[in-house]
């Protein structure tokens, strides 16, 4: 059985305790801002013919920068969604904390 942070009576953070909350909404922003500075890194980049992913498959520049967009955009999803929930738990934390245990 796993552990966490239920909020609202509605919702839970699997494997984040309460003191944990704020530091983990930093790493996700971070990581946001990780993820954005990447693309940023790409779209300024002078396209190659060809690129290699991460596994060594080569792809012509504009397929790799397609899946490129793609992974990014999942990540900052991921993340928001994330960082939604997250803040949600804190709010209720400060407002209401006989809303929000551990377990």
């Amino acid at each position: 059985m796993s552990w966490g942070t239920y909020y609202k009576h509605e919702e839970y953070l699997s494997r984040i305790s309460k003191s944990q909350i704020d530091e983990e909404i930093g790493e996700h922003e971070a990581d946001n801002r990780r993820i954005y500075a990447e693309m940023l890194a790409y779209m300024a980049m002078t396209p190659l013919a060809c690129a290699k992913d991460c596994e060594g498959r080569e792809y012509p520049w504009a397929e790799f920068i397609a899946n490129k967009m793609r992974e990014f955009q999942e990540g900052i999803e991921e993340n928001c969604f994330l960082l939604c929930r997250l803040r949600q738990c804190r709010e209720t934390l400060r407002e209401h904390p006989e809303n929000v245990e551990e377990g």
